[in-house]
């Protein structure tokens, strides 16, 4: 009975929250070089379907790469955007921002001028560019902290380890909560092996090793919860521009370190965990986190961190040559229609795995398109790794592809026709059979080698 009250409660909570739907999202620019400059004051602005419009100035020093200074922060019209100018420098970039979520953008910058091709818009491409800008990815310092249970949580703790590492404190009501209810989901999944999850906390006043074993039971978590000293964890987060905090005051941060120590990918901002939640959880949240669990945060959630963990730590190796039957699979597309394997057999199949973030997806989906999406021989099929259908719809749109996408929305279709990286393509016998298997962007040269074997071409 009391379990059924709290449920009522929480629905309750969440169907009465007012769905926020503001007319502005929040675009972040960001700097890095590849060597530390100052810079004079510079106009930048954004382009979009009104033409340019002035963002802001700025001015002052930027940091060598893979360290980057926030520039701007401010709300900017919801809609698509596809260029960016610093001062004279214009730099092409699909920026797109969502009604009350945070849209990072980074310049690429020296000698006071934009770096051709070095203008990123979203958490990954961020990413991917500061990896870029610095020429290396960025190893974890030496830290030393310890867990709920006492046990040593240090750089030869995780070794030969991939981890998610979320920055959190017990007594924040506002967004930590929701960074525990994605582990939570993650915890759910089928992890890649040796996978950490790891919550470390920014409150080690507060946070001793029997507090975080406290929360953990009570929220029934089996993960890692970090403390530390004061000077151990400040240590442990300079990295990633997050300061100490008590309360609600914090960055919302979470980061993927390789199993070689490596620092792979950061996402900042709030996730999108939907109904998804513990109501032990929602009840600790204060009026803001409430907030920002309706409108479903910063647009990020499980689907995109474990294709994240998977394209960094899946399997090492993969068959190329392919051989046995391609996996069963019955999927939902971007029409709202249900298509089975069974149902596309009869002809070759190419099956293309991919997702809305994925720079080389993009570049070799035009000529997937004109090869193969032309030909009455063979089939298409594209696969959405995590993404939604709106979300798979304009990319495809923007492309030019008129081709409904299936949406593979748990990521279990890739992990079984072994996507351990994007874009992954699988070539299908007409029986059923795999032929082949691509991980990578493909070479036109390769698809066409591919087809004909299929009898395509």
């Amino acid at each position: 009975m009391g379990g059924a009250l709290v449920a009522l409660l929480v629905a309750g909570v969440l169907l009465a929250l007012p769905r926020l739907q503001p007319s502005t999202g929040t675009l972040v620019v960001v700097g890095a070089a590849r060597a530390q400059e100052s810079i004079a004051a510079t106009a930048v602005s954004v382009h979009g379907s009104a033409g340019w419009t002035a963002i802001g100035s700025v001015s002052g020093s930027v940091p060598a790469a893979p360290e980057q200074r926030e520039l701007l922060a401010l709300p900017v019209a919801v809609g698509s955007y596809n260029g960016v100018r610093f001062g004279a420098d214009e730099q092409p970039v699909a920026i797109t921002v969502v009604a009350g979520q945070v849209e990072p953008l980074l310049l690429g910058i020296e000698s006071g001028h934009l770096i051709s091709g070095a203008v990123y818009a979203g958490n990954d491409q961020v990413n991917l560019g500061l990896g870029e800008l610095s020429g290396k990815f960025v190893p974890m310092p030496p830290f030393a902290l310890f867990d709920q249970s006492g046990n040593a949580f240090t750089n030869q703790a995780i070794a030969g380890k991939d981890v998610v590492i979320a920055a959190f404190h017990t007594t924040c009501h506002q967004t930590c909560p929701l960074y525990t209810a994605l582990f939570a989901q993650l915890e759910k999944q089928k992890l890649p092996p040796n996978v950490v999850l790891a919550e470390v906390t920014t409150d080690p006043a507060t946070d001793l090793p029997s507090v975080l074993a406290g929360y953990a039971k009570s929220i029934g978590a089996q993960w890692t919860f970090a403390t530390g000293t004061v000077d151990g964890l400040t240590a442990f987060w300079k990295p990633f521009g997050v300061a100490l905090a008590t309360g609600d005051s914090h960055v919302s941060t979470l980061a993927l370190l390789d199993r070689h120590g490596y620092i792979r990918l950061v996402y900042r901002g709030v996730p999108n965990v939907g109904h998804d939640i513990a109501p032990a959880l929602v009840t600790s949240l204060g009026a803001d986190g409430l907030r920002e669990l309706a409108s479903g945060g910063d647009g990020w959630g499980a689907p995109q961190v474990l294709q994240s963990l998977i394209t960094i730590s899946g399997p090492d190796v993969v068959a190329a040559s392919g051989g046995g039957a391609a996996p069963a699979f019955s999927l939902i597309d971007t029409d709202g229609r249900r298509v089975s394997l069974a149902g596309l057999l009869g002809k070759p199949l190419v099956i293309n795995f991919w997702a809305t973030y994925c720079a080389p997806c993009r570049a070799e989906m035009p000529m997937l398109q004109s090869r193969v999406g032309a030909q009455s021989s063979v089939r298409l099929v594209l696969i959405s790794e995590g993404d939604s259908a709106d979300a798979a719809r304009t990319f495809l749109t923007s492309l030019g592809v008129h081709q409904a996408a299936l949406l593979d929305s748990d990521l279990s279709v890739g992990r079984a026709y072994g996507a351990i990286a994007l874009p992954t393509t699988v070539f299908v016998r007409a029986d059923g059979s795999i032929a082949a298997r691509q991980i990578g962007q493909l070479d036109e040269r390769v698809l066409l080698a591919e087809l004909s074997n299929l009898g395509g071409q």
